[in-house]
């Protein structure tokens, strides 16, 4: 039998992700001003936060574009590397979320990030049983990622650098919350301290973006050895 996946799930988890739109809406802002900095059209800034969709990997990508040593296979790793936190979000969701079929799951991952990952699994905790709920959150945030990122890179003669708005610092803010919500254990903080200090060290060494991804691999490996034989 198939799951539940009605327009009432859809509603709901588009009320419950408009709030993260708006957020979501200023931090494509400051995308949009980075990539117009680095030479992106509008339109190809747009399809780069619909093709990649995913905020971190594309800074990364833009930084070692500005570096003008970029390969394809180095802007591949990066991105490959940054998003690989997507294929344990959706396999924490393939158990609940496959219930309502294939194309069904599928087409509602399009729209999966960060934020709405997390909140879905604390609604699926408590008993959400329409799946339909995880496409409503993602709606509007995919909307106000994409209208952002349109609006940073057009106005990008009349705004000032993203430092200026504080654009610059969401990314990690918002990475704390996440961290501040999923820590429940003094354990879970082993891979949040391997990471940050990988990070510091890498950026001293080589630069911003190896360090995003010195401190993935890092954190990833410590969960990992932390965590090893639990369920």
């Amino acid at each position: 039998m198939t799951a539940r996946f009605g327009l009432d799930g859809f509603r709901r988890g588009a009320r419950d992700g408009g709030p993260l739109a708006v957020s979501i809406f200023a931090y494509g802002v400051g995308f949009g001003l980075v990539a117009a900095q680095a030479g992106f059209s509008v339109g190809k800034a747009v399809a780069t936060s619909a093709a990649i969709y995913s905020g971190s990997a594309q800074l990364a990508a833009v930084n070692l574009l500005q570096t003008g040593e970029a390969t394809v296979w180095a802007l591949f790793a990066t991105i490959l590397v940054i998003n690989a936190r997507y294929l344990l979000f959706g396999a924490t969701l393939q158990p609940w979320l496959w219930q309502a079929g294939p194309l069904r799951a599928y087409g509602s991952l399009l729209l999966l990030g960060d934020a709405n990952w997390l909140m879905t699994m604390r609604k699926i905790r408590q008993g959400e049983e329409d799946r339909a709920y995880l496409a409503g959150t993602g709606a509007p945030v995919a909307v106000g990622w994409l209208s952002g990122t349109a609006l940073g890179a057009a106005a990008v003669s009349v705004l000032p650098r993203p430092e200026a708005l504080g654009f610059d610092l969401m990314l990690p803010c918002f990475a704390a919350g996440m961290m501040t919500a999923m820590v429940k254990a003094r354990v879970d903080l082993l891979p949040v301290a391997v990471g940050a200090g990988a990070a510091l060290a890498i950026f001293h060494l080589l630069g911003p973006a190896p360090a995003i991804i010195g401190a993935g691999l890092a954190g990833a490996a410590a969960a990992a050895l932390a965590h090893r034989g639990e369920p």
